[in-house]
């Protein structure tokens, strides 16, 4: 009954035959997953028939992924970060289960769930909402569990074989921002994470950039759209920028020193371990050397080639 009741899920929701093909001989989808701490809540997930598994790791981060049948299992999987790589180990840091209902007797679409762990995520008649939470959270959990990793909130472009990284939670104005450097010749590293490394160089983690309309809502931006190169090496910090957009704003910055702009990564810091040395070391070593800036910015577009022009 589940591979009927995903077979009737819409076609134009689906990746393409070819994607599916390439993934199936990538990936070990028949594997069997053991988490890394345990939780009692992933009982829930065993009265399910879970008809495709695999696994995919980024950053040493482990993410195991499952679904009752193929179509879900490749709508995930369309979504993995750019970079990812094929894990066949069994233990993993995180599992995400998609489970498509079968069609109901009214002929309405039925509720699809979406599971992190053994919690239920989400539950949608629509599979690319579904997705598209899914995107999002295997993002976090990659940065939540990489290894010899510190992921901070930020953007990051590169510039000049130096980068330069934003750091912002939501709603600060950084895709935007780098939106803008990037169309006007700066790398594209990231618009939401940037991976240190212990020498405190930034790693690239590229995905479609995320604009906000005025209505808040998110509209994908591809690679092919955004144009521009995308960073494909570490580079070291050439400056930290922490500057939040105001209207009408007149960028006059004061600069931080290398202790107050570790500070500032710190505070954006996707999991700030308090006095984990390593963390501390790889902040510290991002911000020495860099040129860090702190203040109210104006219009993104100005302001990129204004910044870029200085950092020339």
């Amino acid at each position: 009954m589940h591979l009927s009741a995903c077979a009737r899920v819409d076609k134009a929701a689906l990746v393409s035959y070819t994607r599916s093909v390439i993934f199936s001989t990538l990936m070990l989808k028949r594997q069997t997953f053991s988490f890394v701490r345990p939780d009692p809540a992933l009982e829930n997930l065993a009265r399910f028939e879970w008809q495709e598994r695999g696994a995919f790791s980024l950053y040493g981060a482990r993410i195991g992924v499952q679904s009752n049948c193929a179509a879900g299992w490749n709508a995930l999987a369309e979504t993995f970060p750019s970079q990812w790589r094929p894990y066949r180990g069994a233990r993993v840091d995180y599992i995400y289960s998609l489970y498509l209902a079968p069609p109901t007797r009214s002929g309405r679409k039925p509720f699809h769930t979406l599971y992190e762990n053994g919690a239920p995520l989400m539950r949608s008649r629509e599979l690319a909402h579904l997705t598209s939470r899914f995107e999002s959270e295997a993002q976090m959990a990659v940065a939540q569990a990489a290894r010899g990793k510190v992921f901070v909130h930020a953007g990051v472009v590169g510039w000049r074989g130096r980068a330069i990284v934003m750091p912002g939670r939501t709603f600060t104005g950084k895709s935007t921002l780098v939106y803008e450097l990037v169309r006007a010749g700066a790398t594209y590293y990231s618009d939401e994470y940037a991976a240190l490394d212990v020498e405190g160089r930034v790693h690239p983690f590229a995905r479609p950039l995320a604009l906000r309309d005025e209505t808040k809502a998110n509209r994908k931006i591809s690679f092919a759209e955004l144009g521009g190169a995308i960073g494909k090496k570490p580079l070291p910090v050439g400056a930290i920028l922490v500057a939040k957009y105001r209207k009408g704003a007149k960028w006059r910055p004061r600069a931080l020193t290398p202790g107050l702009g570790a500070l500032e990564l710190l505070a954006n810091c996707v999991t700030a371990r308090s006095g984990d040395p390593l963390m501390l070391e790889t902040l510290s070593r991002a911000a020495r050397g860099a040129a860090i800036w702190k203040g109210a910015r104006g219009e993104a577009r100005e302001f990129a080639a204004q910044l870029l022009a200085a950092l020339a």
